[in-house]
């Protein structure tokens, strides 16, 4: 980074890595355009460790109730449906990481090769545009082979109650009275999942180790495209964002050999502004999904990849 601009720098990345990861757009992408376009030199790894370290604190706040749900889970004796509904889950999470991780470690150095490549970059968003409305569309057709049921029903959704911070990260229906069409039509909420629906969310995650295609847009049509409803397969995705960030970042601590290049400064200042704005982006992607699909988010995708395929050529 430029010494003189080393902090506004930090600050533009961190909040694009904070937004960009979550809403469905790659973050990786634009971690790769926005540097290129605005002609600063590439961020070295340290910097890009800190940047998701930032989301990863994100998603631990959002979802710290599941997470203590989780953690009692492994440490209690006593039955309890809420239990044993969250040692599956964390079950499910395991095995939906084991295809990132197997790929990550053997795909490494040929990641590396792409991220170097603006123009690849580029090139890789409209597959995630792509996954974005074949998603959409695959979810409204299984949706139309079911009969919707009018009305309010009593009690939460199933995907409500045990998400997030103040009952927004939960994912579940908006205010936990009339249900979400999805779920009334018969989608899977994250209780009624099963070893099916987590292989596909966890192997379309895998298309996420490349830049350009983004970790949340991936999972999130992947999971509705095999039949969870839009509030569950949110819940789920970013769930599995965190062994998939944390991984990353332990796997790349060994690497980082860059410490002199960026100061503790603008290192605190990325993971500030990653966190902060990966909370926010977290929280509107929630409440967005309750209430329409996320394949609206591909014609900015397609558009980003347009002019940056026009200006990098």
């Amino acid at each position: 980074m430029a010494e003189a601009a080393g902090w506004v720098q930090a600050l533009v990345l961190g909040i694009v890595q904070g937004l960009t990861e979550f809403i469905p757009v790659s973050s990786s992408a634009h971690l790769v355009l926005v540097p290129a376009l605005a002609g600063w030199e590439r961020h070295g790894l340290a910097f890009d460790v800190a940047l998701h370290l930032g989301t990863l604190l994100a998603l631990i706040l959002y979802y710290r109730a599941d997470l203590w749900g989780i953690a009692r889970s492994i440490t209690t004796r006593t039955p309890s449906d809420e239990r044993t509904m969250y040692r599956r889950l964390l079950g499910l999470l395991v095995l939906a990481s084991l295809p990132v991780a197997v790929a990550g470690l053997t795909l490494d150095d040929a990641v590396e090769s792409v991220f170097s490549s603006p123009t690849a970059t580029a090139w890789l968003l409209l597959l995630t545009a792509t996954v974005l409305i074949a998603g959409e569309r695959l979810h409204q057709r299984q949706l139309r082979r079911h009969v919707t049921i009018p009305g309010p029903v009593d009690g939460d959704d199933g995907d409500g109650g045990a998400g997030g911070a103040g009952g927004a990260g939960g994912a579940g229906g908006a205010g936990g009275g009339r249900p979400l069409p999805d779920e009334v039509a018969g989608a899977i909420t994250v209780e009624r999942m099963g070893v099916r629906e987590a292989l596909i969310v966890g192997l379309f995650q895998t298309l996420a180790l490349l830049p350009g295609v983004s970790r949340s847009g991936m999972t999130i049509s992947a999971g509705i495209g095999a039949g969870l409803s839009r509030p569950a397969a949110t819940r789920f995705g970013f769930l599995l964002g965190l062994p998939a960030i944390a991984g990353a970042a332990v796997v790349q601590l060994p690497r980082v050999d860059d410490l002199e290049t960026v100061t503790t400064s603008e290192l605190l200042i990325g993971i500030a502004a990653a966190a902060v704005s990966g909370y926010l982006a977290i929280a509107f992607l929630v409440r967005l999904v309750s209430r329409a699909g996320i394949d609206r988010f591909a014609w900015y995708v397609v558009t980003v990849a347009v002019i940056s395929l026009v200006v990098l050529r």
